[in-house]
């Protein structure tokens, strides 16, 4: 701050303090001010801040002295008592009649309460998950200072995925990044007690605890030797929730064996209670093991050599006195030097260390995006709701410009008549601040239980959040108490005195207009978009899916974990488990594959004709599925032409596809399909197809998409996680528990697999656009109440300010309801221009939400008619009161009154 506005500041607290406490010489008390801050400058904000308070107080001690009355006591530091006693009394007495004023007014008192309440209740929650999430430090790491992501970048896009070769280059290279440790999460097997249970692993270079400061409670963390030789070092840290839950707190758990994976792994550490990995956002890491034990290092096709795969993510730590831009500038240098020598890989890739955070680096941008325009449109709705209040003090106020008027003719200054006003506002905001308060919390308390994902993160009410809150009441009270105080503090005393403060010249003000038909369009933009949401829901809902998911039941394995790295090594027990399955009664049909239609997982590549392999144009891209035999009669497909999977499609077999109607229209438009040979690729290299089979469109793994599909033979292109479809012959539901027997019964050491219906799927894929309606339905009521507030406060000022003219009209002849008329009119024109902008807004933001709608136009007559027809509707109800109010308006008594 610099000492001119310190110096204005100080001029309008000087302002607020009644005139006998600015003594006779005010230029001597603003020299005295000006020499105790100017002292500090130079000395750091601090201390000119600390300099500033001790100014103000030596000038309001110099007032007080002079009108201390003789024979006053004194207080130790020269004050007079009088600072206690006047301050005290005054303050005491202002909120006593601002108590006084609010009770005959209970319903204006509980209305503004509960809007201020809602507004800042909504912005506090907000601010507190975005803290636990973004601002609170990172449980467990100590040493956050130095640690930077380290990220890919080329063609276009950033990713936090490595090859292993560029992180050895980088590891090895000298560079201001001291030390550079990678990771790599998956999920994992541990058998504990011959019963297998599903974990969260993180394979780390031997490094990774070092450079995130963590320390583990018991033992050490991984050796340097460690990190070397594919295979060769099977030992875990534990987190302390693994260790203390499902290994029931061994204190000899040192040195104690455990099976991840079917491999046996010697426990070396336990990371300590609160460190559940460095990225708070996803689901707590169970048990780290060191990278040299990844299936893609450790496996038969390892990584380790391969530059153009893309897997690992990367950390690094600072030397100490590097910044994040010397880290660049060598990285810039280094990758140069990997593009001229491996050009057919790093020709346009480079790489950039950023700041480490909560918040992965590749999204952190895009988040805080959406984070700043998330609270810029809660601080709309909070100042829209300021607006609010503040049009229903002007309106009670307008009846006490007389009081004001004889008030300041009687001596009392300005600065006391907006103490008075702001004395009511801030007992409005406490209020509304407390008990918005409260709403934050009990919403927040929520947020782990509803996204499981951030289960490890506290929302409790901080000092940070208690701060916050105590900001917005305070910003809260200024918004919408100052412009009445400030109006009302400078009333024409003569007018005011004549009784003539109500002459119908005054109107609603000019902004206060347009906040609240800025409401209404607002209200309208939300209330299109979760009609849009909900019919397009509803379009989903009967739309032709292309597979029947009743009676379909669905169990995912990772074979990874038992084991099985190819087909040769897993259609032994793949072949047991489809038997057991099939066996059982009630199960119409078995078969595996890597996916199935909105699994929310899918697998994505190009096709194209194998007589065309130039035509880059006739490439289409599409989605595909690895299946076995038996894939379309279990989930309800019929096969249009051709044939499906058989057991001779195998790896020594020419490959086979079944493709989709769509996609045989795209690349033989008015041919027969089934025959023709088609390039695909569904494991890196493009490999020519024999099309055997042609089905039906069939609905995409997520949603919102509509891509040509693809079906491969698992048998010829193997995949390790994979999906056990089973269809039941009756409620397939009480097939669960059988079905989880019988994969048990062919393997013990299996975690208890999870099986769910299909039809849970299916709802799971339109959970985005479930959200979003429900958001947007919320947002929409909110702004449905506010816009109802917004207008009932205009027009309750009018009618209020303009009583005389009413009575006046009125005597002259209009009648009631005329009277009515012309104040719904009014609410109607001031509805009007906010329905027809955000009506036009909507339409936008629907077009930019196409790909949401499954199809429907953003242009929908029926959910801009019902949108706008409620909101018109509202609007007339809550004009309503202040025109019955206007129309019963006694000519008489308005005339007699003013």
């Amino acid at each position: 701050m610099s000492d001119r506005t310190g110096l204005g500041v100080y001029r309008l607290l000087l302002r607020l303090l009644p005139s006998d406490f600015r003594g006779a010489n005010g230029a001597e008390m603003e020299a005295l001010f000006k020499e105790t801050v100017l002292s500090a400058r130079g000395r750091g904000r601090g201390a000119w801040l600390l300099a500033w308070i001790r100014g103000a107080w030596d000038v309001v001690a110099l007032a007080l002295r002079r009108r201390r009355p003789s024979g006053r006591p004194q207080s130790a530091i020269g004050i007079g008592v009088p600072l206690r006693s006047e301050w005290i009394r005054d303050a005491a007495k202002d909120v006593r009649f601002a108590l006084r004023g609010l009770a005959r007014s209970r319903a204006f008192a509980l209305v503004a309460v509960l809007s201020l309440a809602l507004g800042i209740g909504i912005n506090a929650a907000v601010f507190t998950v975005v803290h636990g999430t973004w601002m609170a430090p990172i449980p467990g790491v100590n040493e956050v200072d130095g640690v930077v992501e380290l990220m890919l970048a080329g063609s276009g896009h950033d990713s936090e995925s490595w090859s292993y070769p560029d992180f050895h280059s980088v590891r090895e290279a000298d560079t201001p990044i001291e030390a550079v440790a990678g990771w790599k999460d998956r999920e994992g097997m541990l058998t504990v007690d011959g019963v297998g249970q599903r974990v969260r692993v993180m394979h780390v270079s031997a490094n990774y605890f070092r450079v995130l400061g963590v320390v583990p409670s018991r033992g050490r963390d991984f050796l340097v030797s460690e990190d070397a030789g594919p295979g060769q070092h099977p030992v875990a840290v534990l987190s302390h929730d693994l260790w203390q839950n499902r290994l029931e707190g061994d204190p000899d758990i040192i040195g104690r064996t455990i099976t991840l994976n079917r491999t046996p792994y010697a426990v070396v550490g336990v990371a300590s209670e609160p460190f559940r990995g460095h990225r708070p956002l996803s689901r707590g890491t169970d048990l780290w093991v060191p990278l040299m034990q990844d299936p893609w290092v450790a496996g038969a096709n390892s990584l380790v050599e391969e530059r153009g795969m893309l897997w690992l993510r990367v950390l690094g730590r600072l030397s100490p006195g590097a910044t994040v831009d010397e880290a660049n500038a060598a990285l810039e240098i280094l990758f140069g030097r990997l593009a001229r020598d491996f050009p057919e890989t790093n020709e346009q890739r480079w790489a950039r260390a950023h700041a480490f955070g909560p918040v992965p680096a590749h999204a952190r941008g895009e988040n805080l995006a959406a984070v700043a325009l998330l609270f810029v449109l809660l601080g709309l709705v909070l100042l829209i709701i300021c607006g609010n209040v503040a049009g229903m003090v002007l309106a009670r106020s307008v009846t006490r410009e007389r009081e004001i008027a004889i008030r300041m003719a009687l001596g009392s200054g300005q600065g006391r008549v907006v103490r008075l006003f702001m004395a009511e506002a801030g007992l409005l905001a406490l209020a509304a601040g407390g008990l918005g308060f409260v709403l934050a919390v009990w919403a927040t308390s929520a947020v782990p239980a509803v996204f499981t994902d951030v289960r490890d993160i506290s929302f409790g009410p901080s000092g940070a959040v208690v701060i916050y809150s105590l900001l917005l009441t305070l910003a809260t009270t200024c918004v919408f108490g100052l412009a009445p105080a400030l109006r009302f503090s400078r009333p024409g005393l003569l007018s005011s005195l004549k009784d003539d403060s109500g002459g119908g010249g005054r109107r609603v003000g000019r902004v206060h207009r347009l906040a609240t038909s800025a409401q209404t369009g607002v209200a309208l933009i939300l209330l299109i978009v979760c009609n849009l949401f909900l019919r397009a829901l509803g379009v989903a809902n009967q739309r032709d899916l292309g597979f029947e998911p009743h009676n379909l039941l669905t169990s995912r394995i990772d074979l990874e974990q038992v084991g099985y790295q190819s087909w040769e090594e897993a259609s032994g027990f793949l072949d047991r488990m489809t038997e057991s399955i099939g066996s059982l009664p009630g199960v119409a049909s078995v078969s595996i594959a890597d996916g199935f239609p909105l699994d929310l997982v899918g697998n994505f590549s190009s096709a194209s004709r194998s007589d065309r392999p130039g035509e880059e144009s006739a490439r289409v891209r599409v989605e595909f599925t690895q299946a076995t035999e038996g894939y379309f009669e279990t989930i309800g497909t019929p096969l249009l032409r051709g044939r499906g999977f058989e057991p001779t499609d195998h790896g020594v077999s020419e490959p086979v596809a079944v493709i989709t109607q769509t996609l045989a229209g795209l690349l033989w438009p008015g041919e027969e399909a089934v025959g023709r040979r088609m390039r695909f690729s569904a494991s890196g290299d493009h490999t020519t197809y024999t099309v055997v089979g042609v089905v039906g469109p069939m609905a995409s793994s997520v949603a919102t998409r509509d891509l040509p599909h693809v079906f491969v033979s698992l048998r010829q292109s193997f995949y390790p996680r994979i999906n056990v479809l089973v269809r039941g012959r009756g409620d397939a539901a009480t097939l669960a528990r059988s079905i989880q027997s019988a994969v048990l019964a062919v393997d013990p050491g299996l975690p208890m697999p999870l099986v769910v219906t299909s039809g849970s799927l299916v709802r799971q894929s339109t959970e985005g656009q479930r959200l979003w309606a429900r958001a947007a339905g919320a947002l929409g009521l909110l702004a449905l109440l506010l816009s109802a507030i917004g207008v009932y406060g205009v027009g309750a000022f009018a009618v209020t300010s303009r009583t005389r003219e009413i009575g006046v009209r009125m005597a002259m002849g209009a009648t009631r309801e005329r009277v009515l008329r012309s104040v719904l009119g009014d609410a109607v024109r001031l509805a009007v221009p906010g329905l027809v902008v955000g009506g036009l807004l909507a339409v936008g933001t629907g077009a930019a939400m196409r790909s949401f709608l499954f199809g429907l136009s953003p242009v929908d007559p029926v959910s801009l008619g019902a949108a706008a027809g409620v909101l018109f509707l509202v609007v007339l109800v809550a004009s309503l009161v202040p025109a019955r109010r206007a129309a019963r308006i006694d000519p008489m008594e308005a005339l007699r009154s003013e």
